[in-house]
């Protein structure tokens, strides 16, 4: 009753709202190779056709396109501010879509799909503009809730492919980044950008605004205002980019570069973005049946929210490393078991009463991935930086997670095409297998530390500490 009665609940909440209008759309981007890929492969569909090599490289563009994203938008939030790039990103992702829907040509798709790869740093960008403007007792069920809008966005798409065509799911996509470019406007700029530009009449206007003027909330304020003005200082003393460059070769940032990597590539090959895009693919291949792989599709991405939902509390329970390994091991059994199943339904060992048997498992595997393999590796990644290298850390994971998702998304259709889903997944489950046993040796367990003593362990201080 408290937030209800709260109007600083309702301010936040339009950003809240406005961030997840555009997780939706990013839902529908991530998600739209599934509906786009059957029909342009298609030799029975009307319009645009294409080869395998040509569809693949349509959803491959997106991740390469991610990292000029990467490279240009952390400096652009810097300069420009969280609502400018934020609008952009909003608009890209539109026009994209736009020209998705207006397509004629092969060449058509790479410039949209491309379009829309300059926004896939929003995955990570927007997070931390939600942080900048929600309360801190608020920002883990809004993050949360910004995760589910992305799985509501991958249902709504592989749902509207049982009744609409691709290029009417693209038109329809554009409309929640334009829901979520109009309420943009009305929130103020972020806090953190005015102090960090030296705008502190406007920083107390926008904090204000957002949080309040209790006698709290002002300490907040004149907390935040000293620690911009502290890096401000330190930022006209920054290093060149010859010392830049050689603190990349320090230990501090290499060893979470490498855990942030491996991370990333775990996420990447237990299936969080080819399931989205495939799914419908494989379990056609699997089922022989369209109609039951379009429902099973569906129930996978009700199942993500599900899961992301029970990871709230998961998380908050669990250490790091334990529900890492946990959940890693029994989604890595479960690919195998689907790669064995699956040779032994094509070696006819299994009959046509036992159909339901690999879907079951894939749904399951589904649900481990995003109960705990996900969610740990994301915080994880957000926190294992130490402050000095955070910026340079974001940006060096991102272009990694663009140039794997690229990959993925490149290779995928054609793995499956060769080896079968057998071969597919028995491929991705001993990529985790190696990112976690390489972890095992080099992971630090980070829940209930603090930012500062996750880094002191990095750097080594908690060893001297202790002795």
């Amino acid at each position: 009753m408290g937030s209800v009665g709260d109007v600083y609940f309702w301010r936040q909440s339009v950003v809240l709202t406005a961030d997840c209008m555009h997780s939706i759309g990013t839902g529908f981007m991530l998600s739209f190779p599934a509906v786009l890929q059957p029909a342009i492969l298609s030799l029975n569909s009307t319009g645009i056709h294409a080869t395998l090599d040509q569809a693949s490289w349509v959803a491959a563009s997106h991740g390469l396109a991610g990292i000029v994203g990467f490279l240009m938008v952390p400096h652009l939030m810097q300069t420009l501010g969280r609502k400018v790039v934020h609008i952009g990103i909003n608009v890209f992702a539109s026009v994209g879509f736009l020209i998705f829907a207006l397509a004629r040509s092969v060449p058509a798709l790479y410039i949209a799909r491309i379009t829309q790869g300059l926004t896939l740093c929003g995955v990570y960008v927007t997070p931390i503009m939600l942080g900048e403007y929600s309360h801190p007792k608020r920002r883990g069920y809004f993050i949360t809730l910004k995760k589910c809008s992305v799985a509501i966005g991958s249902l709504m798409c592989h749902t509207m492919d049982l009744c609409w065509t691709w290029k009417q799911i693209a038109a329809f996509a554009i409309a929640p980044h334009i829901a979520s470019i109009a309420m943009t406007f009305i929130w103020p700029e972020s806090p953190a950008f005015l102090a960090l530009n030296g705008r502190y009449d406007e920083c107390d206007k926008s904090h204000t605004w957002l949080h309040g003027d209790s006698p709290k909330n002002k300490k907040e304020l004149e907390d935040l205002i000293a620690t911009q003005m502290e890096r401000r200082e330190q930022a006209k003393k920054k290093c060149n980019l010859k010392n830049v460059m050689r603190k990349m070769l320090e230990k501090d940032f290499l060893k979470p570069f490498i855990i942030a990597a491996l991370l990333t590539m775990i996420v990447d090959a237990c299936g969080r973005y080819y399931m989205l895009a495939y799914v419908v693919e494989i379990l056609t291949e699997i089922t022989g049946n369209k109609a039951i792989a379009a429902f099973c599709t569906i129930g996978a991405d009700t199942l993500t929210i599900v899961a992301l939902l029970v990871s709230c509390y998961v998380i908050r329970c669990c250490k790091r490393r334990n529900l890492l390994f946990t959940t890693g091991t029994i989604s890595v059994l479960l690919m195998f078991l689907t790669s064995l199943f699956t040779v032994l339904k094509s070696r006819h060992i299994f009959g046509e009463s036992t159909i339901w048997i690999i879907p079951i498992i894939i749904l399951l595997n589904v649900f481990i991935v995003n109960v705990g393999v996900i969610p740990v590796c994301f915080a994880v990644i957000g926190e294992i930086f130490p402050l000095e290298h955070r910026g340079t850390g974001s940006c060096a994971t991102g272009i990694v997670f663009s140039i794997l998702y690229a990959l993925v998304m490149k290779f995928t259709p054609l793995i499956m095409e060769t080896t079968g889903v057998e071969g597919t997944f028995g491929i991705y489950g001993f990529l985790v297998v190696v990112g976690l046993f390489l972890l095992y040796f080099i992971l630090n367990e980070t829940k209930d530390k603090t930012l500062q003593e996750i880094e002191n362990e990095i750097r080594g201080v908690k060893t001297l500490i202790e002795t």
